[in-house]
């Protein structure tokens, strides 16, 4: 067994010791149990209907929706197994409940990279096909607004296209496809909304980080990508230095033979083909919804009234304490300078703020980053939803208390920690609360809003604590109160072991 030595500045003791002082009189998050769902992978949203306390969870690898009755909410129970039929290659990578309406949206993504992708709209306890929308390259998520007139599909088009004959690259355009909903599912409607060019907005990501998307390209043509080593100048050896693969934007693409068809392009502008909208949080009111593009380090907002982008803002730089070496040694004394890169979106129950998870998903890894800043904030981070002011984040809190409560994954120190994933919001005797999954510590953090610009670590718990970094993957988070009971729970999808976990709030 690896030894693991904790090594902490004074500062950091500080922290930590405020966020256990208040931690004794705020609610603490406790895991009740994970259910096996009897498949191997890909357990990975769910969404929860409350008014019928039911919850619908997908499974990408398998193409189904579970649905699964919450009447026991510390016992979730399958009632339905929901199969899609899907042609090979295709993939839901999404699921959304309708909060009212006796029907479930799933996104899917077609088998061609290129290809517009769908929403499938299905009755919840049959699995009938009730309506079919299309929708653009790359479908990655569905979200429904609160009061069930909108959903809004980011479709990431994040796959890159290679010209054999000109050794040239193109990027898959991504875009938004706003439905609106009806209970009459011959009455739903969709609009496309195209993305334009992001230029001069403070906050987003540009030439200057040197930040790159990795991307696998199918180099030998054979349907497959691979992550050996590969002759990719066919000079009969593997070569040590870059190899020249071709041109994106006119910039020369290098890789490296030793790691496959695996390529790095580099992030030098925020043209919509390299636009890559990841999730969607909605207003109250479904008037407004906000949408977040992970690898730009932005937000783009969007007036679903006429179906178009209002307004963009960057997520800017966060920069704290952590541990950017997987040396076996939890040493939280190096400073990291990280774009936030946030995969989860969500807004406070008051419409105040939104909350992003700063997963990161540029590279290179923090240990690799020498110029610029890394990618992934290792934080869950607050923002004015009127003006889309930075107010404050977690900083290396998440961290810390990982590692106190004894899951810390230090194996992920030089790359990405414990890496939020996805938000959910919920208020607790009026105050505004942020639950966060963790996807390489396999666990869910519980934060205050009480000062927003100050958001608080207050208690964190862990799924699996003999698992390895990132082998449960909590993926998909959602909130549930029980009415009769007068109490809060907290799910998790959990996509790396096909699991979901319950979780209760516990109030002191």
């Amino acid at each position: 067994m690896k030894l693991l030595t904790l090594l902490t500045k004074a500062s950091l003791l500080g922290l930590a010791f405020t966020s256990t002082a208040f931690a004794a009189s705020a609610p603490s998050i406790e895991l009740l149990n994970s259910i096996k769902t009897g498949d191997k992978k890909g357990t990975e949203i769910i969404s929860i209907q409350t008014i019928n306390a039911r919850a619908a969870i997908s499974n990408s690898i398998e193409g189904i929706i579970d649905i699964y009755s919450l009447a026991t909410p510390s016992k979730p129970s399958l009632t339905q197994r929901i199969t899609l039929g899907l042609a090979k290659g295709e993939q839901i990578t999404s699921v959304a409940f309708h909060p009212t309406y006796n029907y479930v949206l799933a996104a899917i993504q077609a088998s061609s990279p290129t290809a517009n992708g769908r929403v499938e709209i299905r009755d919840a306890n049959t699995g009938k096909i009730l309506h079919i929308v299309d929708s653009g390259i790359g479908p990655d998520a569905v979200v429904i607004d609160p009061t069930g007139q909108f959903a809004l599909i980011p479709n990431e088009g994040e796959e890159f296209i290679l010209n054999r004959e000109k050794k040239t690259y193109s990027s898959a355009v991504g875009s938004l496809t706003l439905i609106k909903l009806d209970e009459d599912s011959s009455k739903i409607t969709a609009t496309q909304i195209p993305l334009s060019e992001i230029t001069d907005t403070a906050g987003f990501v540009k030439a200057k980080h040197h930040r790159f998307l990795e991307r696998g390209i199918d180099w030998n043509n054979d349907g497959e990508i691979t992550e050996d080593p590969i002759d990719l100048n066919g000079n009969g050896k593997i070569d040590k230095e870059k190899v020249v693969v071709g041109t994106f934007h006119g910039v020369e693409i290098k890789a490296k033979e030793k790691n496959g068809e695996l390529f790095m392009f580099p992030i030098l502008n925020n043209k919509p083909d390299v636009l890559e909208p990841e999730y969607v949080a909605f207003s109250n009111d479904g008037s407004k919804a906000w949408v977040v593009l992970q690898e730009n380090n932005g937000v783009i907002t969007v007036d679903t009234k006429t179906a178009s982008i209002s307004s963009a803002f960057g997520l800017g730089i966060t920069s704290h304490e952590s541990d950017l070496d997987d040396d076996d040694v939890i040493d939280f004394n190096a400073q990291l300078i990280a774009l936030r890169e946030p995969d989860g979106i969500t807004l406070s129950k008051d419409g105040k703020y939104l909350v992003t998870a700063d997963e990161g998903d540029t590279e290179p890894k923090a240990s690799k980053t020498k110029d610029g800043p890394a990618g992934g904030g290792r934080t869950v981070s607050v923002f004015d939803a009127a003006t889309g002011e930075l107010l404050g984040d977690t900083g290396n809190q998440i961290d810390i208390m990982v590692n106190e409560a004894g899951f810390y994954p230090e194996s992920r120190s030089d790359n990405k920690g414990s890496e939020p994933e996805m938000v959910t919001s919920f208020t607790l005797n009026g105050e505004n609360y942020i639950a966060a999954g963790l996807e390489r510590a396999n666990g869910v953090a519980l934060i205050s809003l009480a000062d927003p610009k100050h958001p608080l670590v207050v208690s964190v718990a862990p799924i699996d604590k003999t698992a390895k970094a990132g082998k449960v993957g909590p993926e998909g988070i959602a909130h549930f109160y029980d009415h009769k009971n007068k109490q809060h729970y907290i799910y998790t999808a959990n996509e790396k072991n096909s699991s979901i976990s319950t979780f209760r709030v516990n109030v002191k």
